[in-house]
């Protein structure tokens, strides 16, 4: 029945489809209704009895003799760190002011993350280096700008909170000439050189990174994360089928029965005027249906699977990062719903968790990363102990305090975004992109991006182990 209303150009939503299922004599009247989009809502109008018009949390059903789901016997563990989770806390008007204490507090926040090793340079402010000359020092400024000298060198203007300097990188220094590519603009960074005023020559810099050896936190509980992103409902890309076989992966298979926790990193809808002529590409032309599409499969999750949910560029909240939690008049069913970017604690395992928007721009900005592999931007934003470094291309609100900075460390970086699936390690944090739930997009094909659809990554919390499915 479904396949026949599929090929009529009729979509359903999930749990309108559960009851379709058992009434196939209502194809006529589902027809009739003239709808584009079915919901459950729809149907039980036309049932010819009353259905229950409310479907309550579906229940893993145990038969006598077998073991409930090992997830089903713990209580959740969940703790967000609401000090830096910009939901219900924005008050910037825009100024000028704002961008200045926006800027400072990232400085002050970031100078503080990177560690003295080389002795031998004194660290100064740059406002004392015209007293230092010809001595060897260490600054950490900001990057004003970069650019390549008539003699080819680079020049680069670094400001700190005393004022600004310029660092000039000689092209004879080959591996430091090269590496000086990756240096985009706004980044914090820590020069050491000598200084030949009105210059600092520099010998080497670094970004603050993160330490060599760290070991990840587990939880003494084998329970299981299930990490998805970029579902976009309402799109017609929208892989229906794969994600049904996913619901029904987590309500039946044995092997779900250790997910306690699932993990949505934005993208949750395909929204309404993301773009240019969107609405040719969409199935579900109403934002609050949309959101119920998302509220269905909700209801049809196993009760004891919690779900953390924030959003992304295609969501209902402001363009610019850091963006608040998704309203609670869009999403009413019962989940946790965060800012972007947000710190939580999962069975006292440290998430940070970003939907990914400034992967776009660091690509665009930073040689050798590509779309192809997720992985190694992200692994810049723990080099750069930030989420969106320089200032421009992602819109960047300008609050008092600067919420993409990473003060801490992670065990888990989650990202979409990109809609493809990469995994990797990275001095002790596990890097996952969750790639999507939608086919591949006119955009994605103009421009090369090949996605990785319907593939979840589950990651155990006690044995650090991370394992992919395939529903596509």
């Amino acid at each position: 029945m479904i396949e026949e209303l599929s090929k009529k150009g009729i979509r359903v939503s999930l749990s309108a489809e559960e009851i379709l299922k058992t009434k196939k004599d209502l194809i006529e009247p589902v027809i009739a209704l003239g709808k584009q989009f079915i919901t459950k809502e729809d149907v039980e109008k036309i049932l010819p009895e009353k259905e229950e018009k409310e479907k309550e949390k579906q229940v893993v059903a145990v038969k006598r003799g077998e073991k409930p789901p090992e997830a089903k016997e713990y209580d959740p563990d969940i703790l967000i760190d609401h000090k830096k989770d910009i939901t219900g806390k924005s008050r910037t008007t825009g100024k000028v002011e704002n961008f200045i204490e926006h800027f400072r507090n990232r400085y002050k926040r970031m100078r503080r993350l990177f560690v003295h090793n080389k002795l031998e340079y004194a660290d100064m402010d740059i406002q004392d280096l015209k007293s230092k000359n010809r001595q060897k020092v260490r600054i950490i400024g900001m990057v004003h700008s970069k650019r390549i000298t008539a003699k080819g060198n680079v020049l680069i203007f670094a400001e700190d909170l005393t004022g600004i300097f310029k660092v000039v990188i000689l092209k004879n220094n080959e591996k430091l000439f090269e590496m000086s590519n990756r240096i985009v603009k706004d980044d914090i960074i820590a020069f050491y050189g000598k200084v030949v005023y009105p210059f600092l020559i520099a010998d080497d810099f670094e970004w603050p990174g993160v330490p060599f050896i760290r070991e990840r936190r587990r939880s003494e509980r084998s329970l299981e994360v299930a990490y998805i992103s970029d579902i976009h409902f309402g799109s017609n890309k929208f892989l229906s089928s794969a994600f049904e076989k996913f619901l029904r992966w987590l309500k039946k298979d044995e092997r779900a029965g250790r997910i306690k926790y699932l993990v949505v990193a934005g993208d949750v809808v395909d929204g309404i005027g993301v773009y240019p002529n969107q609405e040719k590409e969409l199935v579900v032309r109403d934002i609050e249906k949309q959101y119920r599409m998302f509220d269905d499969f909700v209801s049809m999750l196993p009760d004891y699977i919690s779900v953390i949910v924030l959003p992304g560029n295609h969501d209902a909240v402001r363009r610019g990062e850091p963006m608040p939690a998704i309203s609670s008049d869009l999403i009413r069913s019962d989940v946790i719903k965060v800012g972007n970017p947000a710190r939580v604690f999962i069975d006292g395992v440290f998430h940070l968790l970003y939907h990914g928007t400034s992967l776009d721009s660091l690509i665009a900005n930073i040689p050798k990363l590509s779309y192809a592999k997720p992985e190694e931007v992200m692994k810049e934003y723990l080099i750069r102990r930030h989420l969106s470094p320089f200032y421009g291309d992602n819109p960047i609100i300008p609050e008092e305090t600067d919420y993409m900075v990473i003060d801490d460390v992670p065990d888990v970086l989650h990202l979409g975004h990109v809609h493809k699936n990469s995994y990797a390690e990275y001095r002790g944090t596990l890097l996952i992109n969750s790639g999507t739930f939608q086919a591949q997009t006119e955009y994605q094909l103009k421009q090369g991006h090949i996605p990785t659809p319907g593939e979840v990554p589950v990651y155990n919390l006690k044995t650090a182990k991370l394992s992919t499915l395939k529903f596509a």
